[in-house]
């Protein structure tokens, strides 16, 4: 794609605050997730004896998880570098925005009530991460960020997304 030549999109620091500080507070917010309250669990046992014999997470399980990450990994990236061929600054902004939103997108669709800790959680690891457009210059061109951009990251996050 550039000309035969391997280059990485994300350096370390977009890698690092990927794992460490943009998508760890949403992840951790299912954390506070309840599917039933305390009553009905302590009435109705059985309805948890699936959990209890280990069968939530299974080969399957893992799989259909693999392949989910697969495919968005792919269509963020395939449709930044071939549907909008900007330089390669705007690429890396459009792709890692998108790739960000859509971590926050499957957290909302693994959790059953969503709680105020749950919502703060989501939206200081937003507030964070475009505070960080803001201070990092030399990984993001601030002058891109138009209406333009906010449409490409729709789209290839909806696109990404939608499916699952």
């Amino acid at each position: 794609m550039f000309y035969f030549v391997t280059i990485p999109i994300y350096n370390g620091f977009l890698m690092l605050g990927y794992s460490t500080v943009y998508t760890s507070l949403p992840v951790f917010s299912l954390v506070f997730d309840e599917d039933a309250d305390v009553i009905a669990i302590l009435s109705y046992p059985p309805l948890y004896k699936t959990l209890q014999k280990g069968r939530a997470m299974n080969l399957k399980t893992f799989m259909v998880w693999l392949f989910k990450s697969i495919f968005q990994g792919t269509t963020i990236l395939m449709l930044g570098l071939f549907m909008f061929r900007d330089s390669f600054t705007n690429i890396v902004m459009i792709t890692f925005t998108s790739l960000i939103m859509t971590e926050m997108l499957n957290v909302y669709t693994q959790i059953h009530r969503l709680t105020f800790p749950m919502a703060l959680m989501q939206v200081a690891s937003a507030v964070v991460y475009f505070i960080s457009i803001i201070l990092m210059r030399e990984y993001f061109d601030l002058f891109y960020f138009d209406s333009t951009f906010l449409l490409k990251i729709g789209f290839i996050t909806i696109v990404s997304w939608l499916p699952f």
